[in-house]
This record gives C-alpha cells, sequence and structure tokens, in this order.
C-alpha cells in the first residue's frame, strides 16, 4: 500500500482541513496517510512563537500583516520561509526516514519549502505535491523540486505567466474540502434540527478562524431590519465573543458557535454568509452556492481571495458596517439577486476537489512504479 506523508500547519485553521480533506480521499483510493502539523512537530516552542505572533499582529495591525504579505508578492528576500527552512528543514529528516513515504503533500508554504529544501539536498526521488489553499498564488508557495501544484481556479493561470512558471505543473482541480459538503441533504429536516420558523431567514456570521471583526456593532445593526431572521455567528477562538453574543439581548435569534464539525449543514439552509473570506471557508461557500458579502477581509490572502469572488458576480464587499447592514437586507428581500449570486458560485465552485486532486495523484504516482 502507497504511503504519503501530508504536511500542514496551524497558522490558520484552513490548512490543516485542506490537509483533512485529501486525507479522506486518498484513502478512498487505497493509500494511507499521515498528517504532520510541520511547525508543531520541528519545535513546539517555535510553533508557539510563531502562531502567536501570527494572531497578534492580525488583531493588533493587519496593516503590517497586509505590508509583509504585498511585499513578498514582489521579491522573496523579506521571505520567512527561507530563513526558516534553511534552520529547521532538517529535523524533519528522522521523521521521514522512518516512514519512508512513497510521496509528499504540503498544505503549507512553510511546509512546502522544507520540503524542496531537503529534496533538493537528498536527491530524493519521490514526488511532492503541493494544494494551494487560497483563490490566489502567493510567490512563497513555488519552491524547487516541486512536481506539480494544486490551485483553486483556471482564472489564477495569470499569476503562473507573472512568476514565470511551468504551466503544465499546476492543475486547477480547486481547494480540498471534505466529502460531507457533497452529501444531499434534506433542508427541510435541517431547518427543524436547527430550530428555523416557516418564515424566517438564515443568517450565518463568520469572523474566521480567530472571530475577528466587529461583530457586536453588525449585530446591533441587524436589529433594524424587519424580516425575521435567525443570525448564527461563528466565534472561532475569540471567547470573549462568544461570551458577549450569548450574554446579549436581541429582537432577532442569534444563536454563538464556536468550532462546529457540521458547518455543512448550516451553509445548507443558509440565505446568506457574511465572512472574512479565507481560503477554505471560500470554497466550502461555493459548494454550497450561499450568497456571499465579504466583511473587512484581512489585508492579504483575504484581501486576494475577496478580488476573486467580486470578479465572479458570486459576492459583494462591505468597507462600513452601514453599508454591510444595507446589503443584508437587499440580499434578504431581492430573491433574484440572491439567486443569481447562487448561480455564479455554482460556475466557479469545485466541490469535488479533493476527490480529483486524488485521484490525479494516484494517476501521477503510477509513473513511479
Amino acid at each position: 500500500m502507497k504511503k504519503i506523508l501530508i504536511f500542514s500547519a496551524s497558522i490558520g485553521n484552513g490548512h490543516n482541513q485542506a490537509a483533512k480533506a485529501i486525507q479522506e480521499s486518498l484513502a478512498d483510493v487505497g493509500y494511507t496517510s499521515m498528517v504532520i502539523d510541520t511547525l508543531e512537530y520541528i519545535s513546539p516552542t517555535f510553533h508557539k512563537i510563531l502562531l502567536e505572533g501570527y494572531m497578534n499582529l492580525l488583531r493588533i495591525s493587519p496593516r503590517m500583516w497586509g505590508k509583509i504579505y504585498h511585499n513578498t508578492e514582489k521579491t522573496r528576500f523579506f521571505d520567512v520561509n527561507v530563513f526558516v527552512n534553511k534552520l529547521l528543514a532538517n529535523k524533519l529528516k528522522k521523521l521521514i526516514n522512518s516512514v519512508q513515504p512513497d510521496a509528499f503533500i504540503a498544505t503549507h508554504p512553510f511546509a512546502s519549502c522544507m520540503l524542496s529544501v531537503l529534496k533538493g539536498r537528498n536527491d530524493w526521488k519521490e514526488p511532492i505535491y503541493t494544494i494551494i489553499t487560497d483563490y490566489t498564488i502567493h510567490p512563497s508557495w513555488i519552491n524547487h523540486h516541486i512536481n506539480y501544484y494544486f490551485i483553486a481556479h483556471e482564472q489564477l493561470y495569470y499569476l503562473v505567466d507573472i512568476y514565470r512558471q511551468d504551466y503544465s505543473k499546476f492543475k486547477p482541480l480547486g481547494i480540498p474540502i471534505t466529502k460531507n459538503f457533497l452529501e444531499p441533504l434534506d433542508a427541510d429536516a435541517l431547518r427543524r434540527k436547527f430550530a428555523l420558523q416557516p418564515d424566517q431567514k438564515c443568517l450565518i456570521l463568520s469572523g474566521g478562524g480567530l472571530g475577528l471583526g466587529p461583530m457586536e456593532k453588525v449585530l446591533e445593526g441587524i436589529e433594524e431590519i424587519e424580516r425575521p431572521l435567525k443570525t448564527f455567528v461563528l466565534t472561532g477562538l475569540n471567547d470573549k465573543l462568544y461570551r458577549k453574543v450569548a450574554e446579549g439581548t436581541y429582537r432577532h435569534e442569534v444563536v454563538p458557535l464556536r468550532f462546529i464539525s457540521n458547518f455543512h449543514e448550516y451553509l445548507h439552509i443558509a440565505d446568506l454568509i457574511v465572512t472574512k473570506s479565507g481560503g477554505l471557508t471560500t470554497a466550502e461557500v461555493l459548494s454550497k452556492q450561499v450568497p456571499m458579502i465579504v466583511y473587512n477581509p484581512l489585508p492579504g490572502q483575504e484581501e486576494r481571495n475577496s478580488h476573486f469572488l467580486l470578479n465572479n458576480s458570486c459576492a459583494l464587499h462591505a468597507n462600513v458596517t452601514e453599508q454591510l447592514i444595507y446589503f443584508i437586507e437587499d440580499l434578504i428581500e431581492d430573491q433574484d439577486k440572491a439567486n443569481h449570486m447562487s448561480q455564479m458560485a455554482k460556475r466557479i465552485a469545485k466541490p469535488d476537489a479533493s476527490i480529483k486532486i486524488a485521484q490525479f495523484i494516484q494517476a501521477d504516482m503510477a509513473g513511479y512504479n
């Protein structure tokens, strides 16, 4: 049986979600795999420092993160990947030598770069596949010795041109999401499960894994909408926000949720989602064809994802709360507009990405026998 090591990183939940999704589909084609949280495995201390620094930067100064992201789009001189991998890549060798995998998959640029460094130093023959988890291609993902890159959509080929890369190595199969997003569901049964009344519209507010954004102000604005609403607020790691929402008093029904394992069920009955447009969340929402309003995306990858959605007419973008509330009410009342956004989402969604990627890897690895 073929063995594959999947290297992710807990810097943003989407990379681990993509790793889980591709692991599911690899099992379906008869491959065994193991997911490694790369930086946690190499150095828990360094991982903690890096993760806390990243989270604090996003909370305190998202503009600074945006500057770092945009500067490293132009040159890799400031790319932390290069520095980190020179120091840490060899620490993966013991694990790799003990497992002796037939191939590698990376779902985070750190992991992709580390594997590239090791393959170059050790002249490995095993293929490396990189799964890019946003609707853009940042140059930190691109490394030597990578056999194939899986990108979110054909529309991103212009970036392959900009970076002067080989088209044949980039496969637009989508961002892998778990198979439960493909399962047929009964909307009426789910509305009963989540206690939605027949006249209520279902709204999801998502602040990403960190629960960022002025959610309380948004909930105050929603109170002015006349149409009956039930709003599910995804608070992620933000315990303070969860408590405030749980303790709040609202005219409309409001339900705070931390991390949930059945996001696909909530999306199946949602009339609308307000999101920060993280890559995996975007892929999941597109798979369910839910109209999106992107609200204050973080500079960098979320901003790039937002551009992709706007260019494809399946999302609106709000910069201020008043504009957001207007868009929410407009989409709730204008079903034709909401339906059009759903149809546009269907055109670009790739809900079977994990299946297609696993099948591609299986066919490609057959050539290494």
